[in-house]
């Protein structure tokens, strides 16, 4: 049974996993709809204006090193955690791309606390509200033995469709393009004047590391995305747990086997 349980632990952490990334999104968007749309006006007018003010300095790869205003929390850090907040949850939105069936919350910051439960908001670019003239770059850890977050996101293709839900507004995005580079290599990342973009990404190859997975997507008019799309409110589908039938049935099977009584040898005469 311990070695039934190793095999099937993976798939098992990530379905719990999953279970409580769809709780997180569903007390946001509760929280979201409980918000009167004065107050969520306020908050996104909030966030265009702080977009608008943003001036993007050179970014640094989170994964190998500690953003100094978020490892010293200055008062410009904590103005940013305060941007598109709700009362009651920490998440500032929501990320779905369905096929890679993803569907995850959002957080201030890049720590690894952040990446590790959800996907976290690269401070330094723009909040993920879309706008001409902004980029905002989100990033999730991937090949993490008790979640999955971003380890499909090498699958991603030119063409894909996901979508940011922020407020009760959603903006759709298409890939218009993905990269392998080095950790330094941060260029892409730029803002493109009049153009609204978001980079997703995440480190690969997993268990190796040693370069990052870039998807670049260009936001699109929502009349433009397919009817099939269908918003995931409480997160994507957890589908049938096969690992715990997979436990049951090798554990039986293998109980069977060490205490089915043995029947005696019939004598020659």
């Amino acid at each position: 049974m311990t070695a039934i349980g190793m095999l099937v632990y993976p798939d098992a952490a990530s379905w719990i996993s999953r279970i409580g990334h769809n709780a997180e999104i569903s007390g946001y968007v509760r929280q979201v709809e409980a918000t009167v749309s004065e107050e969520r006006s306020r908050i996104l007018d909030a966030g265009y204006a702080y977009n608008e003010l943003l001036e993007p300095g050179p970014l640094t790869d989170p994964y190998i090193s500690i953003d100094e205003d978020e490892a010293l929390r200055n008062d410009k850090y904590l103005a940013y955690e305060e941007m598109l907040r709700v009362s009651g949850t920490d998440a500032i939105g929501t990320i779905y791309y369905p096929r890679l069936d993803i569907g995850l919350p959002a957080y201030h910051g890049t720590s690894d606390e952040v990446i590790s439960k959800g996907i976290g908001h690269m401070y330094g670019t723009s909040l993920p509200i879309g706008g001409p003239s902004t980029r905002s770059v989100l990033t999730a850890h991937s090949g993490l033995s008790h979640a999955k977050l971003f380890t499909e996101l090498p699958k991603a293709q030119v063409g894909d469709l996901f979508w940011i839900s922020v407020l009760g507004e959603d903006h759709y995005y298409r890939v218009e393009k993905t990269e392998v580079v080095l950790p330094s290599e941060t260029e892409s990342f730029e803002i493109i004047e009049g153009e609204d973009w978001v980079t997703l990404f995440t480190c690969t190859p997993v268990g190796v590391n040693s370069h990052r997975f870039l998807v670049h997507a260009v936001r699109i008019d929502n009349a433009a995305a397919p009817e099939t799309l269908e918003l995931g409110g409480d997160g994507v589908k957890l589908g049938v747990p096969w690992w715990a039938l997979w436990f049951v049935g090798g554990s039986a099977a293998t109980a069977l086997l060490l205490f089915a009584p043995v029947k005696p040898r019939k004598r020659r005469v």
